[in-house]
């Protein structure tokens, strides 16, 4: 007998996105600018606190990061741990400038130089999460 889809109506209508940053200002710019888009927004005051987040959810389709914060984790890191946990996870890294050493922290993330033209974002997160959609 088939289940109710009940569970995946909201996972297939918005996208969920863990908003990571340490300044509480740009965090909140950013949610308020994806929930108006129609993406449904976790946030995270450090990557030590994203990866909790990342170990206790399996739907979240696009980390967004910033790369300093405090704690023992950066965004590179984040987005190498995000990755190993969810394979399929999209990844976009955002800094003042692309530091040496980012390719190869994890392949499959994207660089957005900061400052974010939100517009441009929303396209890349759209672009991410409309290639791949929901199992079943």
């Amino acid at each position: 007998m088939p289940r109710p889809m009940t569970e995946r109506r909201v996972s297939s209508e918005r996208k969920l996105i863990l908003v990571v940053g340490d300044q509480p200002a740009g965090r909140t710019v950013a949610v308020e600018f994806r929930e108006h888009e129609g993406f449904e927004v976790i946030e995270a005051p450090s990557a030590d606190y994203a990866v909790t987040i990342l170990q206790a959810k399996d739907d979240i389709g696009v980390v967004f990061t910033d790369v300093t914060m405090p704690g023992l984790l950066n965004g590179f890191d984040l987005a190498q741990i995000a990755q190993t946990l969810h394979p399929n996870i999209s990844v976009i890294v955002t800094s003042g400038a692309l530091p040496s050493g980012f390719t190869g922290v994890a392949p499959d993330a994207r660089f957005v130089k900061k400052p974010n033209r939100m517009a441009a974002v929303i396209r890349l997160v759209h672009e991410l999460t409309e290639g791949s959609s929901p199992a079943g």
